[in-house]
């Protein structure tokens, strides 16, 4: 580290920096510019005069000469300014230096660049002799950016596909690309090996030699071979020699007799071969014959339909070497024809095949896909196809795609199961459901079918899908209506086991009572049947208005009569009509007011039917503790809460989401513990939310409940 003031003056420096230097020159005090190489001395003094201004300037090497053995010492160095001082901190890499100058000199001389490709930030970098070797100025600031796109796209594209191979294989790669450079063609031997850690490739080292002496050699050799190859083979089929400047044509005997063409003529005019090709090929076969005299290389191909001397027209094609002059002009191109229609009539039967077996995977099924052995798309329907295209911007029809890579991550275990199972040779079966582009629920059944050749060994498995969603729905339909039935049945149950008890047991009860008024002549008695009978008409009474109340909501909501009233008072009122039933009880029952007094607006009938209803439960339940009425205003003051808080019996957490639900209680039938038709929360909740207001509940069972109404405060 060493420490420098704005002007670059050198302050303090550490003991490692003396040490890498191993001299007595005497450093404090000095400007650093005086100890770096002359070329370093206008950068430096750039670096200083910004990082003064407050900019921070990281990884910048410099160089400085030593009287060590290590001659040039190279320092990586931060600048960065911290109150008044810069302060620049690095670290030694002359070695790295070294071995960099060295790289650079070998692939000078040797005609080998370097390239690396990080595969977790994207970043492709190739080394200056890199860019030299194909043809692109490595000065260019617009290189690094362009990455892949320095290349002709042709070479990009391949370029593209053996690096992605690479990064899929974890398998190295070797290949020869051709380069034009200032007109000449160059030859590349480009090779890559992958770096991997736990399995996974973190970067890929590349190089690039320039090979065009050896591969020229070689090309050559590979010509003169084909020459031979192609002569040779022309005798056994059809051996040419077609003169271009006279236009005439020798026609070996086999190819004559092949014909049909007069075998004592071995020269005949090109225009009379011509006549023997079918109608619909000539005028393609011509353009291509033009095509192979002028391109640069001498090879040539060609192919059409010739007539033999049945009349029937069989398919054929042609290789040839074309000689050419010192302008590059063909003169001379010799040739043989090879007779190729039963590979055609094969190729055709093929396509035909495919043509049946892809109307049959569009038709047959909602998505359908052939696989090989490895996993890839050998064959998909068009619809499924479109998918890929839109999701992927790839035709599984037209490009290699592994149908892993094309499916969602919640398919991707299923998948991997079944696709082991059919390569061991076994069908499955599975459901999955997917979201379509429309954002529907879509049921598939999908079938793995193993297919297997001569040998029986599975050579690919067909994928196929069966659109199972009206039958999936109309289970989930049967189910849920199943539940729904049980749930109908258990709610009606309910309703009529409460209202035969709440109406039967009353009724009972002044049927009874009444027959002993009859008979009883004991006044002391008489009394004591009549307050009974009071009490029995007065519950089946309750009954029937808690009944007719709660079919009468939607008249309510028409007819209120809102008034503004002081909380406090009406909270008060109707407290004190339970003040005999908690008394009888021995219950604590208290209320608390708030002092503010809020005001809110609200039907004042309809509010103490809610309001008395929880508080008649609240004392019915509680059979010890207390009973706390209070009123507050929130801390918006917007809002008063009315809270009714017990000690009884409580609600299991189950329970807390049904108890509002009309006529259900927490215990039914002839086991309940506790009176009523469960019709009294229900309204209280129904009124309260006619009045813009709502009730929360929060209990614990055995510890009790707490009933908080919110109603808005009257503005």
């Amino acid at each position: 580290m060493i420490v420098l003031n704005t002007k670059g003056i050198i302050a303090q420096l550490n003991k490692r920096f003396d040490n890498s230097f191993q001299s007595d020159t005497l450093y404090i005090g000095k400007p650093l510019q005086n100890f770096v190489l002359d070329k370093y001395e206008a950068i430096l003094k750039e670096i200083i005069n910004k990082v003064a201004s407050g900019e921070t300037i990281l990884k910048q090497h410099l160089k400085f000469p030593t009287n060590t053995s290590k001659g040039i010492l190279t320092l990586r160095l931060d600048f960065y300014l911290e109150d008044t001082h810069i302060y620049a901190v690095g670290t030694d890499v002359t070695q790295d230096d070294k071995e960099r100058q060295a790289l650079e000199a070998i692939s000078a001389l040797g005609k080998i660049a370097a390239w690396y490709y990080n595969p977790i930030t994207e970043e492709l970098f190739w080394s200056r002799e890199c860019y030299k070797m194909h043809g692109i100025d490595p000065n260019d600031t617009d290189r690094d950016e362009k990455g892949f796109y320095n290349y002709a796209e042709e070479i990009q594209e391949r370029a593209k596909k053996y690096l992605y191979e690479l990064l899929e294989t974890k398998q190295r790669y070797d290949y020869i690309e051709t380069v034009t450079k200032q007109g000449a063609k160059t030859y590349l031997r480009i090779a890559a090996e992958p770096v991997l850690h736990n399995n996974k490739i973190i970067f890929v080292n590349g190089t690039v030699a320039d090979v065009t002496e050896r591969q020229e050699y070689i090309e050559q050799l590979k010509e003169s071979e084909e020459t031979k190859r192609l002569a040779l083979k022309g005798i056994r089929s059809g051996l040419f020699d077609h003169m271009i400047e006279t236009n005439m044509v020798y026609y070996s005997p086999s190819f004559r007799r092949m014909l049909g063409l007069p075998l004592k003529e071995e020269f005949l005019p090109e225009e009379e071969f011509r006549k023997m090709i079918h109608p619909e090929d000539v005028e393609a076969a011509l353009t291509r014959h033009l095509e192979n005299l002028e391109k640069e290389d001498a090879y040539y191909f060609n192919y059409y339909r010739l007539r033999h001397l049945d009349g029937e027209y069989l398919h054929y094609e042609v290789y040839g070497y074309c000689k050419k002059d010192a302008n590059g002009h063909t003169t001379r191109m010799i040739g043989n024809l090879i007779n190729v229609n039963e590979r055609k009539k094969s190729e055709q039967t093929v396509l035909r095949n495919q043509r049946h077996l892809q109307a049959i995977i569009n038709n047959g099924f909602v998505y359908t896909f052939l696989l090989d052995a490895n996993g890839n798309i050998l064959m998909t329907d068009e619809a499924s196809a479109k998918i890929i295209v839109k999701d992927f911007n790839i035709n599984p029809n037209k490009v290699s795609v592994r149908f892993m890579d094309i499916l969602p991550l919640n398919f991707k275990n299923t998948y991997a199961d079944s696709f082991n199972e059919a390569l061991k040779g076994h069908i499955s079966r599975k459901e999955v459901e997917r979201v379509t582009s429309q954002g529907h629920s879509q049921w598939l059944e999908v079938k793995y079918t193993p297919i297997t050749d001569d040998t029986g060994s599975v050579t690919a498995v067909l994928i196929s899908s069966l659109d199972i969603t009206e039958q999936k729905m109309a289970e989930i339909a049967i189910k849920e209506a199943h539940l729904k039935e049980q749930e109908l049945n258990s709610f009606k149950t309910n309703i009529l086991a409460n209202f035969s008890h709440e109406i039967r047991t009353p009724l009972n009860g002044i049927m009874a009572i009444s027959q002993l008024l009859i008979t009883e002549e004991d006044a002391e008695e008489r009394n004591k049947l009549l307050a009974y009978l009071d009490e029995s008409k007065d519950r089946l009474l309750e009954t029937v208005t808690n009944l007719s109340n709660f079919s009468e909501i939607e008249a309510i909501k028409t007819n209120l009569n809102l008034t503004k009233c002081d909380l406090n008072f009406t909270v008060e009122s109707s407290f004190r009509e339970y003040d005999h039933l908690a008394e009888v009880k021995a219950l604590d029952y208290k209320l608390i007011l708030d002092k503010s007094s809020p005001k809110v607006a609200i039907d004042e009938q309809l509010f103490r039917t809610a309001f008395n209803n929880i508080v008649h439960n609240a004392i019915k339940y509680t059979q010890e503790g207390t009973i706390t009425v209070s009123i507050a205003t929130d801390e918006t003051r917007t809002n008063a809460l009315i809270s009714v808080k017990d000690t009884g019996i409580g609600m299991e957490a189950a329970n807390l989401t049904k108890i509002f639900d009309p006529f259900v209680q927490e215990s039914i039938g002839m086991s309940r513990k506790y009176e009523g038709t469960g019709i009294g929360l229900s309204l209280s909740k129904r009124y309260i939310e006619i009045l813009n207001g709502s009730i929360e509940v929060n209990s614990e069972l055995a510890k009790g409940s707490e009933f908080i109404i919110k109603l808005p405060l009257y503005s």
